[in-house]
């Protein structure tokens, strides 16, 4: 108690220093070429009254602040809603200069206004009951025209406090200038070239992030089953949007702004989960696949939640209720933005082979989610301890031509180039493997093909088989009376086929039949079939053919059997071959039956010296056997 009283005790002896009185006006004199620095003093007051801005009002009750600091840092640490600042200022040209003046303000992080001598010269951003504020901005330029004497006065918004802002923004972060509007101009040029000059890596950094994800997204869109892709482009479109939302003049309401940015962070933050998920396979885990879904979902709710706390934050009535809900909102955040932690844990001890590039992304993972869980755990405690650790965090390790790096950037930057690595990999072992099952199809089409050729054609000479021939025959016959069309059927038999094995061996006797196989199948019709029925036995069906042409075509057929020279090694050899031939089937008649009958003819062939041609003879005969 004794502490906390000469504490109290200290605050209003500083309060009681600093509340002197208004100085007299600050005089800029022969103010030429160059500009000149507002640094004060400036008298503040918190709270909001238009009347502040006439030259006329009394501030002589306000306190005064310099223009180099925010006012958090001077006395009022967590002062959020609308401060003024009023300077009096008495100006005078250089020689041969004309009495003209512009105002530069370089660093105020809120929404602001500028008055000069009561009347209303510019803005930054819109205040409330709309607000619209710039978290990152370049230099402002104000003209305030022919001044002589008269009073500057600034109207500032802060934002509300949450829990994790560090209670010591608000107000001027750096001094305004004021000079010539020429002199005024080179300053801002110069001023924005140092400015996207220290930008540009992060600028390039979002440019990148940008390609990658609408590359990755269109892929995706050509192999939507390549899930890896489409939570690529989800990891890598956060940080251009939220550059977009957040540090672009683009004059969207603040409302609108903040509430879409949180949603967007956390699709990005679960865009990492399911990333860690499929390239550590733990997505084949079907609990650790329930529980990542589940969480990702509550954390976009959440997310979303946050956003339209922020949004509405500015309303007075709800700013404390706003702030408990978001301490509450924010320490379920934290707790989950250590889950990627847990799912490379998992993934570590549940791996059963190593893959360099998805464990060079748990690695990146773990170390960029361990610095961001650090850094918002911190920053969140900071108002309450003034820990400087965050800030080194996020502060530059070294630059390069004017640009910082930080580690935090450093960090997300490997991160992103090792998930693009591995999603590359993916992409590329999936093409691997679904080639490969590719292949393993065709190989058996071509096997399943294989065997049904087997299967249906005989393997010396390549003709149809028994089997099938004989199938063919039946559906030739079905066919031949639903469509009242002739048919044929010729039955051919090598001649003493026998005695060519006997004598010549049975090599000789293949090489006879692949010659006689080889002539039918020349000599047949694309519509015909020709097989081998058995032995040295040849079956020809030729639909749509009457008995009068098939005697021909047997006759050609028989001439060019025994026309044909094989030839054995060094010895030639000569066969015929004698045909039964058959037509005009009743429709009765069955497959066996019609063999049956050509056969009969074929038999009366080889007794009648055999090398001739024998029409079937059509009778009742035939059905009774």
């Amino acid at each position: 108690m004794a502490l906390c009283a000469l504490a109290a005790c200290g605050v209003h002896a500083m309060q009681a220093t600093r509340r002197i009185l208004p100085a007299a006006p600050l005089v800029i004199e022969g103010l030429g070429k160059g500009t000149f620095t507002l640094n004060g003093p400036w008298q503040f007051q918190a709270g909001d009254d238009p009347a502040w801005a006439t030259p006329s009002f009394d501030s002589s009750g306000w306190e005064q602040l310099r223009a180099d600091e925010p006012w958090g840092q001077q006395g009022h640490p967590g002062l959020t809603g609308f401060g003024w600042y009023r300077c009096s200022i008495a100006v005078t040209s250089a020689p041969g200069v004309a009495q003209q003046f512009s105002l530069l303000v370089t660093g105020i992080a809120s929404a602001y206004e500028i008055y000069w001598n009561g009347s209303l010269v510019g803005r930054n951003g819109q205040l409330p009951p709309h607000p619209v504020w710039y978290q990152s901005q370049p230099a402002q330029t104000f003209e305030l025209g022919p001044i002589q004497q008269g009073v500057l006065a600034v109207r500032v918004w802060n934002a509300p406090l949450l829990t994790d802002d560090s209670l010591d923004r608000g107000g001027f972060d750096a001094a305004p200038l004021i000079g010539s509007p020429e002199a005024i101009a080179a300053v801002k040029a110069a001023y924005e070239f140092q400015w996207l000059r220290g930008e540009q890596l992060h600028f390039g950094a979002n440019l990148l992030c940008a390609v990658v994800a609408l590359l990755s997204f269109l892929l995706w869109l050509r192999a939507p089953s390549r899930w890896i892709l489409f939570w690529t482009a989800g990891f890598a479109i956060g940080q251009p949007v939220n550059l977009l939302l957040l540090h672009v003049h683009m004059g969207w309401p603040y409302s609108l702004v903040m509430g879409l940015s949180q949603p967007i962070s956390g699709i990005q933050d679960v865009s990492l989960w399911f990333l860690l998920l499929r390239l550590l396979l733990l997505h084949e885990n079907p609990a650790i696949s329930r529980l990542t879904r589940i969480l990702a979902g509550f954390y976009i709710i959440n997310a979303s939640f946050d956003g339209v706390l922020v949004a509405i934050s500015w309303k007075p009535g709800w700013t404390s209720v706003v702030q408990v809900s978001d301490a509450v909102s924010t320490f379920l955040a934290l707790l989950l933005e250590a889950f990627p932690l847990v799912l490379v844990s998992l993934g570590f001890f549940q791996r059963r082979q190593f893959d360099s590039a998805p464990w060079l992304v748990a690695i990146l993972a773990f170390l960029d989610e361990m610095l961001i869980f650090s850094t918002d755990v911190i920053g969140q405690g900071r108002q309450f301890t003034d820990w400087p650790i965050a800030d080194r965090i996020t502060s530059p390790l070294f630059s390069i031509d004017g640009s910082g790096i930080s580690l935090t950037t450093l960090a997300g930057t490997l991160l992103l180039v090792a998930i693009v690595y591995a999603a590359y990999n993916s992409v590329q072992e999936d093409q691997r493997r679904r080639e490969a099952v590719e292949r393993e199809k065709l190989e058996l089409v071509r096997e399943g093909m294989l065997m049904r050729y087997q299967a249906e054609h005989d393997g010396l000479t390549g003709l149809w088989n028994h089997r099938i021939i004989v199938q063919r025959l039946g559906n030739e016959m079905n066919r031949s009376v639903r469509d009242q069309t002739p048919l044929s059927v010729i039955l051919i038999d090598v001649d003493h086929f026998k005695t060519i094995n006997d004598s010549s061996g049975h090599m000789a006797g293949d090489l006879v039949l692949k010659e006689i196989s080889e002539i039918l199948s020349r000599s047949v019709r694309p519509y015909d079939y020709v097989g081998r029925y058995g032995g040295e036995e040849f079956l020809l069906i030729l639909p749509d053919c009457e008995i009068e042409s098939a005697l021909i075509r047997a006759e050609q057929l028989r001439l060019a059997i025994q026309a044909a020279r094989v030839k054995d090694g060094e010895k030639i050899l000569r066969v015929t071959a004698s045909f039964g031939v058959g037509s005009a089937f009743p429709s009765h008649y069955e497959a066996e039956t019609v063999i049956r009958a050509v056969d009969s003819a074929l038999y009366r062939a080889k007794s009648s010296g055999r090398n001739c041609v024998v029409q079937a003879e059509m009778d009742a005969s035939f059905c009774e056997l």
